[in-house]
């Protein structure tokens, strides 16, 4: 049987695609890296599946890497590993630029040694845009890159990479620029997370009726995780050309105030706000609502769920999580 790598198997994205691939692909199976120190409770309920095969390797390690690659020689690979926070990487610009771009480059140099025909897939990020102009709404791959954050600046490095692998070595790689993507397993370093965490705490009467926030003006374009993972495994199939770069996005989404607005309507507690300066980053990107009519084209991938459905599964999932260590 065929085997499929992910990267970072254990965040949000990299054990959706677990999930996603066991449920819609049983001709394949998963090796899905993790590090020694990962949080495993995305995890739990695969960790001892028969077609689930948990590898110990960081992106930095290219001897792990290699020996990852020896031992299954995948045939595909969603690279979903890497530093994803972007007020992380304003404190941690070094280690963005080393996880980020230099584990891509290990990964890279190891595949083109062992297994050149793996299709790559990378997730890029509608950071990479950063600075969009009101008339550039809704956004195109073709928009310029103006990146307002060592996070967005090393996704453009990484989207860079991906090119010049597929142009350099004739390696099989798919550049995709998801935008904001939330549901179940999103990390509360995140807004609308942060928001649900909150609102689950407080109903537990683990805090006060206040939630601490920060930029509530800005506007992002939402899709469910579930939606992303099935672009990424779609941006494999073919239809998509080798060093291309795609948005995967839903062209729609609500400012980060209507998003906590909407959260506070699903609880029956009166909850009060509270502006946290320490949640504002050096500089914000007003608005990234983005434009996947080349990815629906060459693909016909659509998007399946609304974003209140999106940030609603979000809040279930911190209900469930404050629940269980209550």
């Amino acid at each position: 049987m065929p085997y499929v790598l992910v990267t970072g198997g254990t965040g949000m994205v990299g054990s959706t695609m677990v999930d996603y691939i066991l449920a819609e692909h049983t001709d394949y199976d998963v090796v899905a890296m993790r590090r020694v120190d990962s949080n495993l409770k995305n995890i739990t309920h695969v960790l001892d599946h028969p077609r689930v095969h948990w590898e110990m390797g960081d992106l930095l390690d290219l001897e792990s890497l290699k020996r990852i690659l020896t031992t299954y020689k995948p045939v595909r690979c969603f690279h979903t590993a890497g530093m994803s926070h972007v007020p992380t990487a304003w404190r941690f610009p070094q280690d963005c630029m080393q996880v980020n771009v230099i584990g891509q480059i290990n990964l890279f140099e190891a595949i083109r040694e062992i297994c050149p025909e793996c299709c790559i897939q990378i997730c890029g990020s509608s950071e990479e845009y950063g600075l969009v102009l009101s008339h550039e709404v809704p956004i195109k791959e073709t928009n310029p890159l103006r990146p307002l954050s060592p996070y967005g600046c090393s996704k453009i490095a990484q989207d860079m990479l991906g090119y010049q692998y597929t142009k350099g070595y004739g390696m099989k790689i798919v550049r995709t620029r998801a935008f904001n993507h939330s549901g179940a397993r999103r990390h509360e370093d995140f807004a609308e997370a942060s928001f649900s965490s909150q609102i689950a705490r407080i109903e537990q009467g683990l805090r006060e009726p206040v939630i601490e926030h920060g930029n509530l003006d800005a506007i992002r374009d939402m899709t469910n995780v579930k939606d992303v993972v099935r672009a990424y495994w779609i941006s494999l199939d073919g239809q998509c050309e080798w060093g291309e770069v795609y948005n995967i996005c839903s062209g729609r989404g609500p400012r980060i105030q209507g998003m906590l607005d909407y959260l506070i309507s699903l609880t029956d507690i009166d909850i009060t706000l509270a502006p946290d300066p320490t949640l504002t980053r050096p500089s914000d990107i007003p608005i990234l609502i983005g434009d996947y009519t080349r990815f629906s084209q060459a693909t016909g991938w659509e998007p399946t769920y609304t974003w209140k459905e999106t940030i609603a599964e979000c809040l279930d999932y911190w209900r469930l999580q404050v629940q269980s260590t209550k």
